[in-house]
């Protein structure tokens, strides 16, 4: 009796363990850029320059996990843990310019930090070029 309860004891403590694994993978902790990062104002106008110039930063750099609409189903993103983020979606297209800028610089694994990738410039460029990816509201009938 003695052998059988003890593998009972550790079959139930790798049973837990798997859930509090599998529960840890599955929750995300939200990514917030700190507030003095989330306030720093974007210096570059959203002009067709800057938006074709992040554009042409985002497809070298950005496109194979986020895909062409920033839905974050690029050729690579099915190999990755967590996902990337869906760069249209409400919460994201609500982060400022700023909060954009600092996770494009500081990264956050499985994306890489950009701080030494992209120039300062670009990295902004390619914050106006994000803000292309959000929802269009509807035509009025």
């Amino acid at each position: 009796m003695n052998g059988l309860h003890g593998k009972l004891i550790i079959v139930g403590l790798m049973l837990a363990c798997l859930t509090l694994v599998l529960r840890a993978a599955d929750s995300e902790e939200p990514w917030n850029a700190p507030a003095r990062a989330s306030r720093r104002a974007n210096p570059k106008t959203a002009d067709e320059k800057s938006i074709a110039t992040g554009k042409e930063v985002y497809v070298k750099q950005c496109l194979s996990c986020h895909g062409d609409t920033g839905k974050g189903d690029g050729k690579a993103a099915k190999d990755l843990n967590p996902k990337p983020h869906d760069l249209s979606a409400p919460a994201v297209v609500a982060e400022t310019d700023g909060a954009l800028f600092w996770k494009i610089t500081t990264g956050k694994k499985p994306m890489p930090t950009f701080e030494n990738l992209i120039s300062e410039d670009d990295r902004w460029n390619v914050v106006n070029y994000l803000r292309t990816f959000a929802s269009k509201p509807a035509p009025a009938p």
